[in-house]
């Protein structure tokens, strides 16, 4: 298996808080990395693979704490009617709308008489003790709503509907949002690469 708690290597306080909330949905234990070592400021991150970037946040830690299992991720963003924004760039193309609820009225407005479509990916990487690393991928399918609604989540959960459903994340419970979380299927992935002994060297 792998060393726990599993040390989480991001400054995104939301961020870690989701993933250690996953992990305790698969009996794992998860932390910040900053529970280990202070705070430090990550390399900038590449525009073209959530995969390197995953990696690199992951192995970053690693070589600082190189006898912890640490964990890394990247996430972003693929809207349907602008194939070509956000993507692996997706943070940073938001960033100059400072507060969630901008983030989401900016993306309800640039969607609006097109199409909904969306879909949210999540590249884990986990690095353990001995050199070993493991990949998890998830992928979240929906659509956008027409306003923010609900209050269970944070960041997208207010304007996210799961494919199939008409509730967004944040009008669902913990227990009927979860299975829908790219984060969420990403980590089970995860898990069921390391139960095949699906791995690679660093």
């Amino acid at each position: 298996m792998f060393k726990q708690p599993i040390l989480i290597a991001s400054n995104n306080l939301d961020k870690t808080a989701e993933l250690i909330k996953c992990f305790k949905d698969f009996k794992i234990s998860a932390e910040s990395y900053q529970n280990a070592i202070t705070r430090l400021h990550f390399p900038n991150e590449g525009t073209t693979s959530y995969l390197n970037n995953a990696r690199q946040k992951a192995t970053f830690i690693f070589k600082k704490l190189p006898t912890e299992s640490v964990l890394g991720d990247d996430s972003g963003m693929i809207v349907a009617a602008y194939p070509d924004k956000f993507g692996v760039q997706t943070s940073r193309q938001l960033s100059n709308y400072p507060s969630d609820a901008d983030k989401n009225h900016y993306l309800i407005n640039l969607v609006n008489g097109r199409s909904r479509q969306v879909t949210l990916r999540t590249d884990l990487i986990l690095c353990v003790a001995d050199h070993r690393v493991y990949h998890g991928l998830g992928v979240f399918e929906g659509t956008f709503s027409t306003a923010e609604r609900g209050n269970n989540g944070y960041g997208f959960d207010k304007i996210l509907i799961p494919l199939g459903e008409t509730q967004t994340l944040a009008e669902m419970t913990d227990t009927e949002k979860t299975p829908y979380l790219h984060r969420t299927k990403a980590i089970q992935n995860l898990l069921e690469k390391v139960a095949q002994n699906e791995y690679e060297h660093f």
